[in-house]
């Protein structure tokens, strides 16, 4: 394991390197910055003063939102150059060629990645949670907790994009992870509006709303980021099937991983 993480700190240090890291974080803090003017009071709804405690929570889940889907396509962009860039410039010969095994460059390679993009997410996410506090004086409970929630669908994505990057161009790998989450998006979403009050309210309870199996065996990338709005909202969670979308998840990257290990010891260098 101790080659793992000097793998895992290697990359986490040859990314950052690049000035484009750091440029890319400004601007994102400079874009959180720039509509901490929404948290302030004025908004009116029915007729009602809303204050800025409720405008400022309901804005930093629509923020927390949107960094979490900018991130899935920050890290399948990072991720589907991670083996064929180290092939061109020689740095997995490299590697192997002193006492490391294949699993744990992979290992490293994939870990070192994720760690980055953690921290990078959750650096946004504190940056919300600390301008609602100094704009309102009031903590998001489990805002921070569900950020680390998240991050599994980063992991699962580096995983995808890295797997499908030993059989197809790098932008296709990435393409099509993007696809698997926006299936993923479309049935999961649709299953949490149907299980809404609003909808249940209106369908007859006559009609069967039962998802189909492979719905409930579809990776649950949706289904977390769900269950992250309900640890910060504090509401009630609809998951879809017997198993908890964390556990599903953890299932579909252990098969990923071992899948990828198996095909890189099989690849030639």
């Amino acid at each position: 394991m101790n080659n793992v993480i000097k793998i895992t700190v290697y990359t986490m240090r040859d990314q950052m390197r690049h000035k484009s890291f750091y440029v890319l974080l400004g601007l994102s803090i400079l874009f959180i910055l720039s509509i901490r003017g929404c948290y302030d009071g004025g908004y009116t709804v029915n007729g009602k003063i809303v204050d800025n405690a409720t405008v400022a929570w309901h804005v930093s889940k629509i923020v927390f939102h949107l960094i979490a889907a900018g991130m899935f396509l920050m890290v399948s962009m990072l991720s589907m150059k991670i083996f064929s860039r180290d092939h061109e410039d020689g740095s997995v010969v490299l590697f192997l060629s002193r006492s490391v095994f294949r699993w744990q460059y992979v290992l490293g390679r994939v870990t070192g990645t994720w760690a980055l993009c953690l921290v990078f997410m959750f650096i946004l996410h504190l940056t919300i949670f600390l301008t609602v506090w100094a704009k309102t004086g009031t903590f998001i409970s489990g805002y921070l907790t569900a950020s680390l929630v998240c991050s599994i669908n980063l992991l699962f994505v580096i995983a995808c994009v890295c797997f499908l990057s030993l059989f197809l161009p790098d932008f296709i790998s990435a393409l099509f992870t993007m696809g698997i989450l926006f299936v993923g998006f479309i049935s999961d979403g649709g299953y949490q509006l149907i299980n809404s009050d609003i909808v249940r309210s209106a369908v007859p309870s006559s009609i069967n709303l039962e998802p189909a199996l492979w719905r409930v065996l579809y990776p649950k990338v949706f289904m977390v980021q769900a269950y992250a709005d309900a640890i910060i909202s504090k509401s009630e969670f609809h998951n879809m099937g017997h198993f908890h979308p964390l556990l599903n998840l953890s299932f579909f990257i252990l098969l990923i991983m071992t899948l990828m290990l198996v095909c890189f010891n099989r690849k030639e260098i």
